[in-house]
């Protein structure tokens, strides 16, 4: 995934948005951070629903998200994350809101926040966990944000694609991490000699899509979660790919 090229989508939303009302949001009740922990024993995998990838230049019109998450639900993934950029991966934060409404695996809203608004409109769509970028953010900004979201109960993901975002996202104490490779692929390598940097009790998410068993059982031990796309999103059995996928 081409992070900058999100940021740079985001960028003139946040300020759209920035005079939204925030008084409608209620607590998640959905525990995200609980159901991704694995003590690096396990590897949760995490759904990423879209309908275009801006990467490959695939894409899925004719998708049921919503039914693809039902049957993700059914296999007890540890979450479910879901596009919101519509100009990007044709997936929105109405998407997201009708499959929160269907199940009851805690949902990852797959966006950049820079704005609280944000934080509030993608909880009032049903989300329990949200993503910030430390290298898109300022410290203090980073910090004000993940207040927000803490407040009504969305677990900030702290994200970092090098050395120097990583020491800025481990100095917010933030309980959950997610690594990614700077060049939007999977890079095995990049993501284990971040994940060694970062305290053993923290939860480690890998935000690059992992497609094959050979990737999952390398990223074992090194992280607790990692998303997964392309092979649920062209499976025909959703449950027995991801039983492939793990490790």
């Amino acid at each position: 995934m081409d992070w900058t090229a999100l940021k740079a989508a985001k960028e003139a939303d946040s300020q759209q948005g920035a005079a939204a009302s925030l008084s409608e949001a209620t607590p998640s009740i959905r525990d995200f951070s609980q159901f991704v922990a694995t003590q690096k024993q396990e590897l949760s995998l995490i759904p990423a629903l879209k309908r275009a990838d801006p990467d490959t230049g695939q894409a899925w019109p004719e998708l049921d998200i919503v039914a693809l998450a039902q049957a993700c639900d059914d296999t007890e993934v540890g979450a479910i994350g879901v596009y919101t950029e519509p100009s990007l991966f044709g997936t929105s934060s109405d998407d997201m809101r009708t499959i929160s409404e269907r199940i009851t695996t805690p949902l990852l809203a797959l966006d950049l926040v820079l704005h609280d608004s944000q934080i509030h409109h993608a909880r009032l769509c049903g989300a329990d966990a949200i993503l910030l970028w430390a290298g898109a953010l300022d410290a203090s900004t980073l910090a004000r944000l993940m207040t927000t979201a803490r407040s009504i109960h969305v677990a900030p993901v702290v994200m970092a694609q090098t050395s120097d975002e990583l020491r800025q996202a481990l100095a917010t104490e933030s309980f959950i991490i997610g690594l990614a490779s700077p060049n939007g692929n999977l890079d095995l390598a990049h993501i284990s000699a971040l994940a060694a940097h970062v305290p053993r009790q923290k939860t480690i998410i890998s935000l690059d899509e992992l497609s094959t068993p050979e990737e999952a059982d390398a990223l074992l031990g090194e992280v607790d979660a990692a998303l997964v796309s392309h092979s649920v999103l062209d499976a025909a059995n959703v449950e027995g790919s991801l039983t492939e996928l793990t490790p």
